[in-house]
């Protein structure tokens, strides 16, 4: 079960209600987030890129851009090594677009996901160097590539790294982390300790359209850059990195600039129509749950390289046909996903790994371009860091998700000796490894594993205790004025102690969605929806009746059961045949 807390940051509520004309609850929403007076009101609602920080404080920015300018003016052969995530796809799409339109001779190279695996490889490079390549770009990998950069120097090629995963590092007596910085000719990666640029959260979407809109400044060239902004918001969103400062002005941004125009790029506008969005006010919903999923499927069950022939591809005569090619492989995904998790559950179910801190699965019949969305899904069920791995063409490859109080890339540095190669952040890492050294790994993640139960439990953070007669429109205009929401900017959250449901029924195909009819104390009433709280409602039923009473109880779902609950929600208008109406969207509830 969920614990829950009640945000109390400290603030004059009512000063920040005269000073910014908000409600009560608005002002408490934003004082949670830290945004307490105007000036930080106005950076969080408005997305005026004048609050965006200067790219030139970026470690290396300016060796960068003198490499680059005297390659393209020695007409040298520049190769974008890019990633086959959604990150990794735009960011190249970006810095390729960007380079070749002032005449840079360029190319780009995208690894495959089984084949060549994440980042740099010595196969790979070496097919590089075939091609009279003379300086490589990476983005969205490379700073963990101490071996291979070092490789790419001693046969003759530059290097520059546009990364923002984390170094790796050593471990000092004084308990201190010291960056191990690959030998590259420049690198960009904000999360190097010695980087100055404050911000240090960017996406390597965000990092790639910052670079490229400063090196036009730094070439003297003018360029409209709003395609490469809604790229890197799509990469913001879909990369989850936090949304916050420079990352929700990017965001937002770019959802506001595709709204007004959603043929900015031919082949993204072939996905938006045929997800049924060509009509309707794109969200980060949108991008991550629709678009997004549409660019990753391509790297994902073939090549990545579809999806960025897409989105520079001009001939009208074969957009429509490569963008048809993504969407059947998203829904080709999709299938295999479910078939994968309910697998893996299954599994879980009937073994002993559940007593496991951090769970660790091997499943060599799951397809490894799923095994990170998988582990996702898992980690969400349980609620405990979980790495899902599967057979590979060389052994075993795996991915993690994690929890907040827990540092995936960290841990995984103390036993890095049983991995062939690594790499990723605090929430999600990739990995490979020999199939036979699995079990070990499992054993030595766990053994290192400091986890308590307490920090295994999901906290939900409440905004705010709320009356029902405080939920009104009027508030719900200011709520939106949140958006985009995502990591770092919840959506605000609420609750209600003691709402008695009036009636309630089970709708979906499986019937295991919850509606609900609430009255709060004062008999103020609204609808609700709960998504994943079936099981809980019917235990909650168990504890209280019978089996031929719950029986009752559920075919004769609108009768009352003089039953009250505690509700934590979002809120969120129903639209229903032009009609609108307010609706609450359970997060979680328990007896009261």
């Amino acid at each position: 079960m969920a614990r829950w807390t009640i945000r109390n940051k400290k603030a004059n509520i009512k000063k920040m209600c005269e000073e910014l004309n908000i409600s009560e609850t608005f002002a408490t929403i934003l004082s949670n987030r830290n945004i307490l007076d105007k000036r930080a009101l106005k950076i969080y609602l408005h997305t005026d890129e004048k609050y965006l920080l200067n790219t030139l404080e970026m470690k290396d920015i300016k060796k960068a851009f003198e490499i680059l300018k005297k390659a393209i003016n020695q007409n040298k052969k520049i190769c974008i090594y890019g990633d086959y995530d959604v990150d990794g796809v735009t960011s190249t799409v970006i810095l390729f677009k960007g380079l070749k339109k002032l005449g840079a001779n360029i190319i780009y190279y995208i690894p495959d996901r089984e084949e060549e695996g994440y980042g740099l490889n010595i196969d790979t490079i070496n097919e590089v160097k075939k091609m009279k390549v003379d300086l490589i770009l990476t983005c969205d990998n490379g700073i963990a590539s101490i071996e291979e950069i070092d490789y790419i120097k001693n046969i003759g090629m530059e290097i520059i790294v546009l990364d923002h995963h984390e170094p790796r590092f050593l471990e000092l007596e004084n308990g201190e982390k010291q960056d191990i910085i690959p030998n590259a000719d420049a690198i960009i990666n904000p999360k190097q300790k010695d980087c100055p640029y404050t911000f240090k959260y960017l996406c390597a979407g965000g990092i790639s359209y910052k670079f490229i809109k400063s090196f036009y400044e730094f070439m003297g060239e003018i360029e409209n850059f709003d395609e490469y902004l809604v790229f890197a918001s799509i990469a913001t969103i879909c990369d989850i990195v936090d949304l916050i400062d420079e990352n929700r002005i990017i965001a937002k941004k770019g959802l506001e600039i595709l709204n007004k125009n959603k043929q900015i790029n031919k082949g993204l506008f072939e996905i938006i129509k045929l997800t049924g969005l060509e009509e309707k006010n794109i969200t980060e919903t949108d991008y991550g749950f629709k678009i997004g999923p549409c660019i990753n499927a391509s790297g994902r069950l073939e090549s990545a390289l579809k999806a960025v022939e897409l989105f520079i591809e001009n001939d009208e005569n074969l957009l429509e046909e490569k963008a048809k090619e993504l969407i059947n492989l998203n829904e080709e995904r999709k299938e295999i996903t479910t078939k994968a998790v309910e697998e893996i559950i299954l599994s879980i179910e009937n073994s002993n790994i559940m007593e496991d801190k951090v769970l660790v699965i091997y499943n060599p019949k799951i397809h490894e371009s799923i095994a990170g969305i998988v582990a996702g899904r898992i980690k969400e069920k349980y609620f405990k860091p979980t790495f899902v791995i599967t057979k590979a063409k060389d052994g075993a490859k795996g991915s993690g998700r994690g929890i907040p109080t827990y540092n995936m890339f960290e841990e995984m540095l103390k036993c890095s000796y049983i991995f062939t190669k690594f790499g990723g952040h605090k929430m999600a890492a990739g990995l490979s490894l020999k199939e036979e050294n699995i079990e070990e790994f499992r054993k030595v993640i766990n053994k290192n594993c400091n986890l308590t139960e307490k920090d295994m439990e999901e906290i939900i953070s409440i905004d705010k205790a709320l009356d029902f007669d405080k939920i009104n429109f009027s508030l719900i205009d200011e709520l939106n004025l949140m958006n985009p929401i995502g990591k770092e900017n919840k959506g605000a959250i609420f609750a209600t102690k003691n709402v008695l449901i009036e009636n309630f029924r089970f709708i979906g195909k499986e019937k295991n969605i919850l509606q609900f009819s609430f009255l709060d104390f004062y008999k103020n009433r609204l609808n609700a929806i709960s998504f994943d709280g079936y099981e809980k409602f019917i235990n909650i039923l168990k504890n209280i009746f019978n089996e031929n009473q719950i029986n009752q109880i559920i075919n004769n779902y609108k009768n009352c059961i003089d039953l009250y609950l505690d509700v934590v929600y979002s809120i969120e208008v129903n639209e229903f045949n032009g009609k609108k109406n307010i609706q609450l969207i359970l997060k979680d509830f328990r007896i009261s």
